[in-house]
């Protein structure tokens, strides 16, 4: 098991050893704070980067850039602008100290890394603390929503909502820098992840360590009967992926889980889990969709991941909780299990209350949703197999329709599309125009009636959010675009153009887009993404 350091004292080593003389040339400059960037960003980030500090220095400050250093002139405390600001890595006037969001970066490899690196990281962190939880496909950039709430200028009291928050990263980015987080997603896997991940940030890292520690020290892992375990359907889809020495691990994991005390924790196991499943089970790693790849189980394998899984959890999110802030009052943290097309249904307590809205919502028909997460789901017990196809109907960007499913949306978009541009429908009636015939596949003849229910389904969703939101408050959607072949020629889905466009309708006002490159993606899904990224900027 892991040693613990105090988390003070974890802080100010780490904090300590990461700070710096300011450079010579700086040294006339006695009433200025010293800011220097990430040296890795990319043009987008440095674009945002001024912004953020634009947004918490005073109006009429002046800052200028000196050989790579920016100075300020301002009575903002450096204490201030080293808590809040994303990417920039050193602050101050007479040293420079590392910010609070380069500490946390700075624990992505763990404890015994943390405390043996002597210099600041060269190279982007995305998987730092409580992000790196799961695996979850198409994970939100943390330093973005961080940098998009500063820009934002909402005080530490407001409410941040994300619709759409799949693994969380926005709920736990309003935490993190002491605003309440509210959020919704439809799947329950992710709903499981996104409440955890953000949970974890208002811990006691002490707690956390010894709670984790000493319940997994206690796990004996005592045979249980799968039929105790799952219903008989969910067992018997289990037998199909599943060798049965594996279920019965997975089946004794789970027996130790639900005798943890608090939710919480039982919740944190639970992801850790989902986590090791794919690995464990006859689905293929790399694949998007639920494809067979029999291979041999050794007994005890899935228990041993499991365990490791929860020691690198351990190992990585306990230092970062020694690096957060304390914040007096705790925010608070409220997140629901439904669909962002109805969100005002689902929060009435907060119509015209929410003071910012950041989120990435799904890229239209871009990934198999549920279909990725099945088996994760029906192991938990979240969602039981004669559901998911009611399910993934209901959640925005699906791909998974039957026939008679494809000819109702289509009914469906044809009832309304006069409620979208008339961009939006050119598109789609032309992609109808060319795939509604026998000679194609069926996925490019599901096509057009997915797209006018993406489509329909956002306008709804971002109408349903605006009436959440407080007159002039700011909404950010970060989207991405994708293609498709029709009559053999590629067709670009400019879904950050319609989506602005569309927000309009719903009756948001257009600020801006802001382009940005696509990050580079260690998981199993980038090749299913597009190259690139817009962020529409609104306000209500």
């Amino acid at each position: 098991m892991l040693n613990q350091v105090t988390p003070i004292k974890f802080k100010n080593e780490i904090q300590q050893r990461l700070s710096s003389s300011i450079p010579l040339f700086l040294a006339a400059y006695t009433d200025y704070i010293k800011l220097e960037l990430k040296p890795y960003l990319q043009p987008f980030e440095r674009e945002l980067a001024r912004r953020e500090l634009r947004a918490i220095i005073n109006p009429d400050d002046h800052f200028f850039e000196n050989n790579g250093y920016f100075l300020v002139s301002t009575d903002i405390s450096e204490e201030i602008i080293r808590g809040h600001l994303t990417y920039w890595q050193r602050v101050g006037r007479s040293y420079l100290q590392p910010t609070v969001q380069e500490l946390l970066e700075f624990t992505q490899n763990g404890i015994t890394s943390t405390l043996e690196k002597r210099e600041l990281h060269n190279a982007r962190r995305l998987r730092y603390g409580p992000h790196d939880l799961h695996e979850y496909r198409g994970k939100f950039f943390p330093q973005l929503v961080r940098s998009l709430i500063n820009i934002s200028g909402v005080p530490e009291n407001a409410r941040i909502l994300d619709p759409m928050c799949g693994s969380g990263t926005t709920p736990c980015e309003a935490l993190a820098l002491g605003r309440s987080a509210i959020g919704a997603d439809l799947n329950p896997l992710s709903f499981l992840i996104s409440n955890v991940k953000s949970a974890i940030v208002l811990e006691n890292p002490s707690s956390f360590f010894e709670i984790v520690s000493t319940n997994l020290n206690n796990f004996q892992f005592k045979e249980i009967d799968p039929e105790k375990v799952w219903s008989y359907d969910d067992l018997r889809y289990l037998q199909l992926w599943f060798d049965a020495t594996a279920i019965n691990d997975l089946a004794s994991i789970l027996s130790e889980i639900n005798d943890v005390q608090r939710v919480l924790y039982q919740d944190f196991f639970k992801v850790c889990l989902s986590n090791i499943i794919r690995s464990v089970s006859w689905q293929k790693d790399t694949d998007l969709r639920v494809r067979k790849e029999i291979k041999p189980y050794k007994p005890g394998t899935a228990i041993s991941k499991f365990c490791d899984e929860v020691i690198g959890q351990l190992d990585r999110i306990y230092p970062y909780l020694c690096m957060l802030p304390n914040h007096t009052p705790q925010p608070d943290l409220l997140i629901r299990n439904g669909n962002a097309v109805t969100i005002s249904d689902l929060f009435p307590e907060f119509i015209g209350k929410i003071d910012l809205l950041v989120t990435s919502p799904p890229y239209a028909t871009a990934l198999p949703y549920l279909d990725t997460d099945r088996l994760s789901l029906i192991v938990l017990g979240l969602l039981s197999r004669t559901n998911h196809k009611d399910t993934e109907r209901k959640m925005v960007g699906t791909r998974e329709v039957s026939e008679r499913q494809r000819q109702e949306m289509w009914s469906y978009y044809l009832t309304r599309k006069n409620e979208l541009p008339m961009r939006v429908t050119k598109l789609i009636d032309q992609v109808a125009e060319h795939n509604h015939n026998s000679m194609v596949g069926f996925r490019r003849r599901n096509l057009p009636a997915l797209l006018g229910k993406y489509f329909l389904d956002m306008l709804d969703a971002m109408r349903s959010a605006h009436s959440l939101m407080r007159p002039g408050a700011f909404g950010y959607y970060v989207v991405g675009n994708n293609s498709s072949i029709v009559a053999g020629k590629k067709i670009e889905i400019p879904t950050n153009d319609f989506l602005f466009e569309i927000g309009v309708t719903a009756g948001w006002q257009k600020i801006e887009l802001i382009p940005m490159e696509l990050l580079a993606s260690r998981d199993i899904f980038k090749e299913n993404r597009g190259s690139s990224e817009t962020i529409l900027c609104f306000r209500a």
